[in-house]
């Protein structure tokens, strides 16, 4: 680092500081009289205001770092360009010029992915071609710049170990300028296509997905709203641990659920859903399904079938024999006048409108209805008034009647005549509502009970599968409980019968954890965006919901994107973990089945710390639990701010509590209800740590009892191990488990 180019790039930062302090003067300036200067136009008044504070909000957000980065850039026949790239964009209020460059302008992607010397952008306009003669990274804490460091290729080395260094909970949001090539080019890719990504545990994944909304808001701004993206998460304790970041990158008002927020969003309900990750210790611990006789085997085949895009295939002849019967079997007449014929009516519905859902063919069917009585009004008139003429002949030849009598009568008819006529004009919206309201008409939860009970059971070959699946199903709906797996096709339902309730249009949605998806989630997904623009992100190494997720990502995009609109991609590089603690991961993965292994990627970590994994034989749990103590009292004397005690289940976890308390009450235990994580010291089971990261990593009992050669208990154990950064420490009794030999 040269001298003197220090103390320039210091006074750089001050001039750059010194503009964004006048930026904020002009815009609190502006603010202060918009109300004056637009008295009488409150939208345009309202506009300024929320356009005002909103770039006054951002300006204070970058004033301790105005920006990470600068490229020298060159484009061919232009001047030389220094470009300052920061987390926003900023430009001088006078003379329209940027003083900061967004990460996510197309010019941006130089830092990114060129090196010095010739190269080029894809800009809105076409390709830019030129030369890069300085990329630049600079470490500023508190406005004040500590070091500048000029690099070549990518934005790697030093301020990529600068951020590795952060602590688990400033992780996240430190990440944009240390984006590399590979994470840059999922982030910036097309979004018209579907995107998967197998990334190992630590590679970025969730990173890249908050970085790709940002990217795709920005550049797409004029298009799309950020309503128009949702992001799937595995649970609501991970939504808030990734809530600061969007605000952080610029983006606010994105979509954030879990599927089963999604589910009441699209239905307009609350259901009662069974925490699925009962399932999980149900296999993990063998256990049978006394109620409905399940051996595990069955149990997981129940799952798998009920997330396979089989079962959406026989949800759809389900609804096919319900389209078939929705409409009552009969003429539309009226005043004895055969408007539509039965059959003309369910062709419309079946045929003509079949795209859309159930109730919106409804109303278009209405429309042609009312169109038939207003082109046979006369018609529907001239009866009327054949009906009044006989009726009155009639009466006339009525001996019994006095002549009195006969014109009251007659006068009496003339006027039931003329009401008739009336609500003819007036009423006939509700004259055609009362033909469709002899529909019978359930909510998805009915049509859904209606197709396990009375459809499914011979759909299926497996007689022992369909037998517990009706069973099981039957007794937890009885209940007014459904299952995780239960959601996409009662999704499914409404959104064929009555459509969703998701008030703004959906362009994209990006799925984290998406291993733990089936078949039929995502096709429900897809079946709602009407699109392939998708970024699934997962790994399948950490699919410890395989019983109802993705093993295999060829099969899976076989049948989700047969048009092969699809991209797929691997991170193969981990950013989390040490060497030490990657290669044990590896060591574990690496003893799955081969037919399991076809997918899995092993991760290649860039953090080399010594001495990061310990393993230690223990007498028993109470001398694990001392050891517990030592540990977290040492790393917190070493700034440690998160460390996570992980067992395997739930059980596990709540005994570990109750012995830690009598030591330490400030340890909170992580259940599936929680939405909240705040660091600290935690007690997480294993499938509960997935998508989080925490700076040291304590696995309460590694014994062969605990941990057997299964898939799950290999895959659970791989989940707890990556979760680590800095520190593994592995105690077990007895026996080590046989994995992690």
């Amino acid at each position: 680092m040269d001298e003197k180019e220090f103390l320039r790039e210091k006074e750089k930062l001050k001039e750059v500081s010194k503009k964004l302090e006048d930026e904020e003067k002009v815009i609190e300036s502006n603010l202060s009289t918009a109300s004056t200067n637009y008295e009488k136009d409150s939208y345009v008044r309202a506009q300024l205001v929320y356009v005002g504070n909103k770039k006054l909000k951002d300006l204070k957000k970058i004033k301790g770092k105005p920006y990470f980065a600068r490229i020298d850039f060159t484009a061919k026949g232009e001047n030389l360009e220094k470009l300052y790239i920061g987390k926003l964009s900023v430009l001088d209020s006078k003379s329209q010029q940027p003083i900061i460059i967004d990460w996510r302008a197309p010019i941006s992607n130089l830092y990114y992915d060129g090196r010095v010397g010739k190269s080029s952008y894809d800009s809105p306009g076409g390709k830019v071609e030129g030369d890069i003669s300085l990329k630049r990274q600079y470490f500023i804490e508190e406005g004040e710049l500590k070091k500048y460091s000029d690099i070549d290729l990518k934005a790697t080395d030093e301020a990529l170990q600068v951020a590795l260094e952060e602590k688990a909970d400033d992780r996240l949001k430190n990440i944009v300028a240390t984006i590399q090539g590979e994470q840059n080019n999922i982030i910036r890719a097309d979004m018209n296509k579907a995107l998967v990504v197998q990334g190992v545990a630590g590679s970025g994944k969730t990173t890249i997905a908050l970085h790709r909304i940002a990217y795709l808001i920005y550049n797409c701004d004029k298009e799309f709203d950020p309503e128009d993206f949702m992001i799937i998460a595995p649970n609501k304790f991970f939504l808030n641990y990734i809530s600061n970041v969007l605000p952080d990158l610029g983006v606010e008002n994105v979509k954030q659920y879990t599927f089963e927020d999604l589910a009441y969003e699209i239905i307009g309900k609350k259901l009662k859903i069974s925490d699925s990750n009962e399932k999980i210790v149900t296999i993990v611990n063998k256990e049978f399904d006394e109620i409905n006789n399940g051996d595990v085997d069955t149990i997981i085949k129940e799952s798998k079938m009920k997330s396979s895009i089989e079962f959406k295939t026989q949800v759809d002849g389900f609804l096919k024999e319900l389209e078939e019967n929705y409409l009552p079997k009969k003429d539309f007449i009226l005043e004895n006048v055969r408007i539509m014929r039965y059959e003309n009516i369910q062709k419309l519905f079946t045929e003509t409108y079949k795209d859309l859902d159930f109730e919106k063919r409804i109303n278009e069917v209405k429309k042609h209805v009312f169109s038939k009585i207003k082109n046979n009004k006369e018609i529907i008139e001239k009866t009327i008034t054949a009906k009044r003429t006989a009726r009155i002949n009639a009466m006339l030849k009525d001996e019994s009647l006095t002549d009195e009598e006969k014109r009251g009568k007659r006068i009496e008819i003339f006027e039931e005549t003329e009401d008739t006529l009336k609500k003819l004009d007036k009423d006939d919206i509700r004259i055609v509502d009362s033909y469709f309201n002899e529909i019978n008409k359930k909510d998805a939860l009915e049509h859904y009970k209606e197709f396990i009970e009375n459809y499914i059971f011979d759909k299926l070959d497996d007689e022992i599968i369909a037998s517990y699946l009706v069973r099981n199903t039957m007794r937890n709906l009885n209940k007014g409980e459904v299952t995780f797996e239960d959601l996409a096709p009662i999704i499914y339902i409404h959104y064929k019968i009555y459509g969703t309730k998701v008030k703004s249009r959906l362009r994209h949605v990006i799925v984290d954890e998406a291993q733990d998806y089936g078949e039929f989630q995502f096709s429900v997904l897809k079946t709602i965006l009407k699109s392939n623009s998708m970024t699934i992100l997962g790994d399948i190494a950490q699919g410890v919901h395989s019983y109802r997720g993705i093993e295999n990502w060829k099969k899976f995009i076989d049948v989700e994107f047969p048009d092969g609109e699809v991209v797929y991609t691997t991170l193969e590089k981990t950013y989390r973990t040490t060497k030490d603690i990657m290669k044990k991961a590896n060591e574990v993965i690496e003893k799955l089945p081969e037919f399991e292994k076809q997918f899995i990627v092993k991760g290649e970590p860039v953090i080399d710390k010594k001495d990061s994994i310990h393993i230690e034989k223990m007498q028993n749990e109470d001398e694990i639990i001392k050891a517990c103590i030592q540990k977290i009292e040492k790393y917190i004397d070493n700034g440690f701010k998160s460390i996570a005690i992980i067992g395997k289940d739930m059980n596990e976890c709540k005994t570990i509590k109750k012995k830690l308390d009598k030591y330490n009450k400030n340890v909170k235990l992580i259940q599936s209800k929680d939405s909240e994580y705040n660091a600290g010291i935690s007690i997480v089971p294993s499938y509960l740590a997935k998508g989080l990261e925490f700076d040291s990593v304590i696995l309460f009992n590694v014994n062969d009892n605990n941990y057997k050669n299964t898939i799950l208990d290999i895959k659970l154990l791989y989940v707890a191990i990556t979760r680590a950064m800095s520190k593994l420490d592995l105690f077990y009794t007895e026996k080590l488990a046989e994995i992690m030999e």
